[in-house]
């Protein structure tokens, strides 16, 4: 059989006495964390020159058979029968401590499972005896000798089997923060790709208990900002005063998070923050939205509050802004949507760029020349940044482009008979009209109760259904009932 690379931490001690005179007694208690005795302390007991005195190992070992700890060594006074200090010297003799390991190991069960294999006669032999040697030639139990038995492969002992079956958990062994140190990595828990982080969730309870051999609590949560999962629950936490080996936070890309439409949509529907938290914290989130975040975001752990560091997001921006001719076209989106710009901008972002005060440089130099044509075309909204009845009035004014009634010199003295045929810019950029033009000035022709009466419907106009599809368009010039209605 191949041998089996396993620490000495895990290794199952025999039953082994210590027999030391006076000073040189181990210092071992039971709360220290167990080490396997040295070559010097296993073979301090002379098991083989006493064979001729033990004819069973029970003798001694009374508690082997039935599980009592406290009987598993013999009372140190019952050396003094003969070791009275005249046939033989006397003994300073302390019991080795119960191993405390990784192992769960039961003597009784292992008892019966030997005997019924026929091996009565050799039951303690055919574990702490090395083969070929005598009966009361002892030595600590290597752990090759386990899976002389268990029939294990060495070489996926950490990968195969049901860890449960023959540990405990680490949380529950004193000193496992150092044992920790020891442990070996199995080959299935290769992190140096996203393969065992995307699938390391562990299945059922048989997973956990798998898990909690060499995992404690603070394991999970120095990756997992929030530990409010069940299998992370299932672990122990550290106990106090553990000093656990380091340990870094990897994250990697989950595949819905990779659409291009992603950094648009992940926020519809509402996602369920703890799905977020096993990642993120609000920090993220805070990265790209202004205040008030989201509720879902709201809801996330700041990250002082949590010990991991979370993903640790940079603001960035989404894909629709990264197009060569975003900034002058983005006006239709923020029309369409002022509240998907509202998640990552304020009111103020946009002023940088669009109040004349603070950035002069908006528009190019000579604008204000050709800007009637920009105007006209409405390839721009001016109503975004300009008040038209009162800013784009007060320039025409002050350059003599000001209108004076329906009959006076004004802008459009230079177009021959505009007045005749203004109806059609009219219905084509209304809000051009009212840059210069109030209501009433419109009404000195265009009025039903006065004036010269004259329709500003085109022909074939259906006023009935007009009013159907928006009255209140009608009542802006109309008081009494249209299309001969009552």
């Amino acid at each position: 059989m191949g041998s089996l690379r396993l620490p000495a931490a895990m290794a199952v001690v025999g039953m082994v006495m210590i027999a030391t005179a006076g000073a040189g007694a181990p210092s071992w208690t039971a709360e220290a964390a167990w080490r396997p005795p040295t070559p010097q302390e296993a073979d301090s007991f002379p098991h083989l020159r006493h064979d001729g005195l033990f004819p069973l190992c029970v003798g001694c070992h009374q508690g082997i058979e039935s599980g009592d700890a406290a009987s598993f060594y013999p009372e140190p006074a019952s050396c003094d029968g003969c070791h009275d200090g005249q046939e033989e010297r006397r003994v300073d003799w302390t019991p080795a401590p119960r191993p405390v390991g990784l192992v769960e190991f039961s003597h009784p069960a292992h008892i019966d499972t030997v005997a019924a294999a026929g091996e009565e006669a050799v039951v303690c032999a055919s574990c702490h005896v090395a083969e070929g040697g005598a009966r009361l030639e002892v030595e600590p139990l290597a752990p090759e000798r386990c899976l002389t038995c268990h029939g294990d492969d060495p070489d996926t002992h950490y990968t195969a089997l049901d860890c449960a079956s023959c540990h405990r958990e680490v949380a529950a062994v004193p000193g496992g923060d150092a044992l920790l140190a020891t442990l070996p990595t199995p080959d299935d828990h290769d992190v140096g790709d996203d393969a065992f982080l995307r699938s390391h969730r562990p299945r059922g309870v048989s997973g956990i208990a798998r898990c909690a051999t060499c995992h404690t609590q603070d394991r999970c949560l120095s990756c997992h900002v929030s530990g409010e999962r069940r299998q992370i629950q299932a672990l122990s936490p550290a106990p106090d005063g553990w000093s656990l080996p380091p340990m870094e936070a990897r994250y990697f890309v989950p595949e819905g998070h990779t659409d291009d439409v992603f950094e648009v949509t992940h926020g519809r529907p509402a996602p369920n923050p703890a799905d977020c938290a096993t990642c993120h914290t609000s920090n993220d989130c805070a990265a790209c939205h202004v205040a008030p975040m989201p509720a879902s975001a709201q809801a996330l752990p700041e990250r002082p509050q949590v010990r991991a560091p979370g993903v640790g997001l940079d603001p960035r921006q989404p894909a629709s802004h990264q197009t060569p001719f975003f900034m002058t076209a983005h006006t239709v989106l923020a029309s369409a949507a002022p509240d998907a710009c509202s998640t990552c901008h304020t009111q103020t972002y946009c002023a940088d760029c669009h109040d004349a005060q603070t950035a002069p440089g908006y528009h190019p130099a000579g604008f204000a020349l050709r800007h009637a044509s920009a105007a006209g075309s409405q390839s721009m909204e001016c109503s975004n940044c300009h008040n038209t009845a009162a800013f784009c009035r007060q320039c025409h004014v002050e350059v003599g482009f000001g209108s004076v009634g329906r009959l006076g010199s004004g802008y459009h003295d230079a177009e021959p008979l505009w007045l005749i045929r203004h109806g059609q810019g009219a219905r084509q950029g209304l809000e051009q009209c009212a840059s210069c033009h109030t209501q009433k000035e419109c009404l000195q022709c265009h009025s039903q109760t006065g004036a010269f009466k004259v329709s500003p419907h085109g022909p074939d106009f259906d006023p009935v259904r007009a009013q159907e599809r928006n009255p209140w368009i009608c009542s802006a010039c109309h008081i009494g009932p249209i299309g001969g209605q009552e």
